[in-house]
């Protein structure tokens, strides 16, 4: 009888018939792993940094549910081992690593993605969310300027595709404002010419690096076509469903 009922449960979900079109905002925080490529100065020990998070998407009456979603967020790591230093400009580095602080590979990543996600409703008020995501990714950095807590910044730049994929649910607060909470996986491909004096002589820089931006929100509903709408008609006599 228990199966029957979960089974039954399962069934309503995957037969919701609702339509929706959103614009979310969201922040939270990021961890990253460690680069690979030629870049030479990498971490051993992950960190918390910022994240954002907006986001534009429809979910059809199939429970599909595609659009856009943008991410920013740092990237950043430490180190235990300690590095040779360089000249930059009007610093002078002595060392990278091994003194507490943080080694910067960009402090402004932005992601935009393409996402296509299946939604799960778990009643009337929420849903559950999993899918795939594919778009473009850029990396900007200050390379010239160390805040106190920053033993070593990227050169500026960097572009390249990023891809990977996300899950979260969607709690509705009332007709139009929902709560989200979204957890996602971006793997980035970035490559530039530094140009930066830093790099002599200068050398194409290439790096695969991925990151977690975890963020909770607000999603607010622009148009919505509700499950009551199921096999009814609207006033030109379109039936909905």
């Amino acid at each position: 009888m228990k199966r029957l009922v979960v089974l039954s449960l399962l069934l309503m979900a995957f037969q919701a018939d609702a339509q929706r079109l959103v614009l979310g905002l969201g922040a939270g925080g990021a961890v990253n792993g460690q680069p690979s490529g030629n870049l030479v100065y990498k971490g051993d020990q992950t960190l918390l940094n910022y994240a954002g998070r907006l986001n534009f998407t429809y979910t059809n009456k199939s429970n599909f549910q595609f659009g856009f979603v943008g991410h920013m967020h740092e990237m950043s790591t430490k180190s235990d081992s300690t590095y040779p230093g360089f000249p930059n400009r009007h610093l002078r580095i002595d060392s990278v690593g091994g003194d507490g602080k943080k080694l910067v590979y960009s402090k402004y990543t932005v992601a935009a993605c393409a996402v296509l996600n299946y939604n799960v409703k778990l009643g009337s008020q929420t849903s559950f969310y999993i899918g795939g995501a594919i778009g473009w990714g850029f990396a900007r950095n200050n390379s010239l300027y160390y805040a106190e807590n920053e033993t070593y910044n990227n050169a500026d730049g960097g572009d390249g595709i990023c891809y990977g994929g996300q899950l979260g649910f969607d709690q509705k607060l009332g007709n139009k404002v929902s709560f989200f909470f979204d957890a996602s996986f971006r793997y980035y491909n970035f490559e530039f010419d530094a140009g930066a004096p830093t790099i002599r002589p200068p050398e194409r820089l290439e790096y695969s690096i991925w990151a977690m931006p975890i963020t909770v929100g607000l999603n607010f509903t622009l148009f919505e076509v509700p499950e009551s709408t199921a096999h009814t008609y609207n006033v030109r006599g379109k039936r909905y469903n």
